[in-house]
């Protein structure tokens, strides 16, 4: 079931974000067009709202001034693919990921994020 969530409350479960992903993000709320984009997906880890999908999206809203967001809650899920979210939960304070606004300055080009990001959780599984 979709509903809001603040934005305050979520952490990001991802360290980086790709600038062409939030260029189009942004364009979509150019045109007026933000809740047409699909809603960001959440999860609860260790009693915290963690942000499992939906980066961009949220960083863009945040951005904009938005203090909330529509989201889904994430239920059923493969135990391997949730131990990698974990993982990167707990990891994400140390690199120094707690909030969005955290992401403000870890926005990567495509072939960047690849090298930064999508390796590292490759390397993870």
């Amino acid at each position: 079931m979709t509903e809001r969530y603040l934005l305050g409350i979520l952490r990001p479960n991802n360290w980086y974000l790709n600038l062409e992903k939030v260029r189009r993000i942004r364009e979509a709320w150019d045109s007026g067009e933000q809740d047409r984009l699909p809603p960001v997906l959440i999860a609860r880890i260790d009693d915290t709202w963690a942000l499992i999908d939906g980066h961009s999206r949220a960083w863009v809203a945040y951005e904009r001034g938005a203090l909330d967001i529509r989201g889904e809650i994430l239920n059923a899920i493969n135990p391997d693919e949730w131990k990698l979210y974990e993982i990167i939960h707990r990891q994400g304070p140390s690199e120094g990921v707690r909030s969005l606004q955290d992401l403000s300055k870890r926005i990567l080009s495509s072939s960047d994020y690849e090298e930064r990001w999508i390796k590292y959780c490759r390397s993870l599984i």
